[in-house]
């Protein structure tokens, strides 16, 4: 059923000669009148939002009036309403068309108002217009946001975190008026400078030191220059370095005098290989293949701590943001290169890099290059990167002639193809490259995380699962879950309780809630298993709505605001963000690499309106506070593009098997209603974690599928 949406008096009115004095006098009651007039009513209709109503009322054409259906499915809890599969449609509005635009957006959001006053009453204060009151309700962008998200900020009055906030706020957010924001609140963020400098009150020197200090964030952040932005700085004390070639060496060097002798083997002779091809300057590519628990991570950060004691430009990149977190100095491949986000748009892609920028000159300078988990980034990405290494480094030789250490498992999760099939999958992956031709391959073979356990029984069955060995029934080619390998529970609710006992005392503990979490196939099983554990945790659950519009406004009207709100594409925030204090939350976005990093997962400690505090988890910087922000993301996946402005984060009591690789956690919890659907992803949950004892595993009848493509593997 169309519902009709119009300002005050602005409903359509229909007369001819004989009967415009009667119309005047009493025009038609318009669906949304009548809406108005049966929330005044009807105490049933208060819960609802006005397009929500065509499914328990029909419309009585002659009457204008909705009455209660009364054929349908009985409501529990409410006597006398029956539910209908009718569907309500608000008619749209241009966005040019302002107010009525508004009344639309605020009747998707407030329910049961009794007249147009009630969608204009925001904590008890009646707005002047609507879209003041869709402002107030956070239903709009404007500058205010970013302004009221500073002063909640500065109520904690710590200078630093502010400074960062802002950084965070230049960088993403696309302010329209920074220095009009900046002089609004440059005193609290420089508070602390003042005090250091014991003056007695703030002077430009203060002001400029503050600016400095923004700006070497702002570079470490994005690669840009505040000045940029409109600031005046003094220009002789503006750095422009990301401090690559800045390193503790003493520190390093005592790193070096703990772990090397702590090195197996097998791990000091591939260390000492890659050292000598660096010492040599003869440029090489390596290929580490290490399963799960081989150790590759401890060596990985100890080579980059030998070349960067030994004053050598060392670059750390991986492919997801967890995995980035465990590398010193890490970063995400797409953050650090800057790799175009449509790798397949171009015949032969390159990064938006320059020569002559702040990331060109680390380049041109490199030495080393260590891309962990590269099994699952498109060949493309590695041939982008070798293009640009090779132009800014002005050499014929591979990645310009720096030594790059590939390192990762092809039995995990290769490269994702939207819509694609197994053979386009095989012809993204890294071994279909020109270079893999190159490639010096070496193996990790003896899983550390075993050997510290009584039996290595689980390590051998879980390369069984890597590698597609265990026994496949004939009929449905599913696999029985062998007793060595995981403990197999028989309801979704005894696997929750499996991963997080007493959830409702332990979740202040934040190493308990670092060390485990729930993984699942699908998005939406994600979703769900959040939402029943968060409405396990105590204290009062604080819900965002996201703000999104659609970038083309010529198609405004094409795209509704309640359908962009229903729309999740990957990588995107939810349109409505459920969170409360002591949640763990996981980051969508990069922010600061590496101590932000999409992927890193965090546990809030506070929730206010336009910002949301909250403490690492995992990485180098765990315990670490910080501010997080709205942020703008824009979704290209769709035949449309459309903006989401919300907090770049979600729950992550569980999340996909795709998005927890690269992550080491102590007590894992497979969820596997719906069967791995893509190759590695069985293996990949399974090897979270090191030991049977705390490998939980819910399927239907303790069978699964195992996806392993063996063309991968050879």
């Amino acid at each position: 059923m169309h519902l009709e949406v119009h300002l005050e008096n602005g409903q359509r009115v229909y007369f001819n000669e004989e009967n415009v004095q009667d119309q005047i006098q009493n025009p038609r009651n318009s669906t949304l009148m009548a809406f108005f007039e049966l929330c005044t009513l009807d105490t049933f209709a208060k819960t609802l939002l006005y397009c929500e109503i065509p499914r328990y009322y029909r419309w009585e054409t002659t009457g204008k009036k909705f009455k209660r259906r009364i054929r349908g499915e009985p409501v529990n809890g409410h006597p006398g309403i029956v539910s209908s599969d009718a569907l309500g449609r608000v008619y749209t509005v241009h966005p040019n068309n302002a107010e009525c635009y508004c009344v639309r957006l605020l009747l998707h959001n407030i329910r049961g108002p009794t007249f147009f006053t009630d969608l204009k009453t925001v904590d008890g204060v009646i707005c002047a217009t609507f879209r003041e009151a869709c402002f107030k309700l956070g239903l709009l962008e404007d500058d205010k946001s970013w302004d009221d998200a500073l002063t909640e900020a500065g109520i904690f009055n710590m200078p630093s975190k502010i400074r960062y906030l802002f950084t965070l706020m230049l960088a993403y957010c696309n302010i329209s008026n920074p220095l009009q924001l900046w002089e609004k609140h440059k005193e609290i963020m420089c508070e602390d400078i003042l005090k250091r400098d014991a003056k007695s009150g703030f002077d430009e020197d203060i002001f400029n030191e503050g600016l400095l200090i923004i700006n070497r964030s702002l570079e470490s952040v994005i690669g840009k220059n505040i000045c940029e932005y409109g600031f005046s700085v003094n220009s002789q004390n503006i750095t422009n370095n990301l401090e690559y070639d800045k390193y503790n060496l003493e520190e390093l060097q005592k790193i070096l005098n703990e772990r090397e002798p702590n090195l197996l083997e097998g791990q000091l002779r591939i260390y000492n290989e890659i050292n000598r091809k660096i010492e040599e300057n003869d440029g090489k590519i390596f290929f580490i293949d290490a399963p799960g628990g081989t150790g590759k991570t401890y060596l990985l950060n100890l080579l980059l701590a030998k070349a960067r004691c030994n004053n050598k430009i060392a670059i750390a990149v991986a492919s997801t943001g967890i995995a980035a977190t465990l590398l010193d100095g890490g970063r995400t491949a797409h953050s650090m290169f800057k790799l175009p986000l449509n790798l397949a748009k171009d015949m032969e892609p390159v990064c938006n890099i320059k020569g002559n920028s702040l990331i060109g000159t680390i380049i041109r300078d490199c030495n080393l290059i260590v891309w962990d988990e590269c099994t699952m980034v498109s060949k493309r990405a590695f041939e982008a990167v070798d293009r640009t290494f090779r132009d800014i480094k002005h050499s014929d030789s591979p990645f310009g002639g720096s030594v790059l250490v590939l390192a990762g498992d092809f039995r995990q999760t290769l490269p994702i193809i939207q819509r694609g099939t197994p053979a386009d999958e095989l012809n993204a992956c890294l071994k279909s490259s020109y270079l893999w031709t190159l490639v010096k391959k070496i193996s990790l073979n003896v899983n550390i995380r075993a050997q510290k356990s009584e039996t290595n029984s689980f390590a051998k069955v879980l390369l069984n699962v890597g590698n597609g060995t265990l026994e496949t029934n004939s009929e449905d080619f599913k696999v029985s879950l062998p007793p060595e390998l995981c403990i197999n529970v028989n309801r979704p609710e005894e696997l929750l309780t499996s991963v997080y006992p007493n959830l409702e005392e332990n979740y202040t503990c934040f190493d308990w809630l670092r060390e485990r979490a729930i993984l699942a196939p699908l998005n939406d099983e994600v979703h769900n298993i959040n939402l029943d554990l968060l409405i396990k945790l105590p204290g009062m659950e604080r819900i965002y709505k996201s703000v999104d519009v659609i970038m083309d406004q010529e198609t405004a009207c094409e795209y509704p605001v309640e359908f962009l709100n229903s729309l999740e594409p990957s990588g995107m925030p939810h349109h409505t963000l459920k969170l409360k204090v002591g949640a763990p939350v996981v980051l969508l976005r990069n922010l600061e690499s590496p101590r932000l990093c999409n992927g890193t997962r965090l546990v809030i400690t506070n929730l206010m309106s336009n910002i949301i505090e909250a403490t690492i988890l995992t990485g180098k910087n765990k315990g670490e506070d910080v501010y997080i922000p709205k942020i703008p993301i824009i979704s290209d996946e769709l035949p449309f593009r459309f903006k989401r402005l919300q907090f770049p984060l979600k729950l992550s009591f569980a999340m996909t098997i795709n998005k927890s690789q690269g992550q080491t956690l102590k007590v894992v919890g497979l969820f596997l209603a719906s069967e791995c659907f893509s190759h590695g992803q069985l293996y990949v949950g399974c090897s979270r974690v090191g030991e049977r004892e705390n490998l939980f595993i819910y399927t239907k009848d303790c069978r699964t599928s195992n996806i392993v493509y063996q063309q991968a593997l050879q």
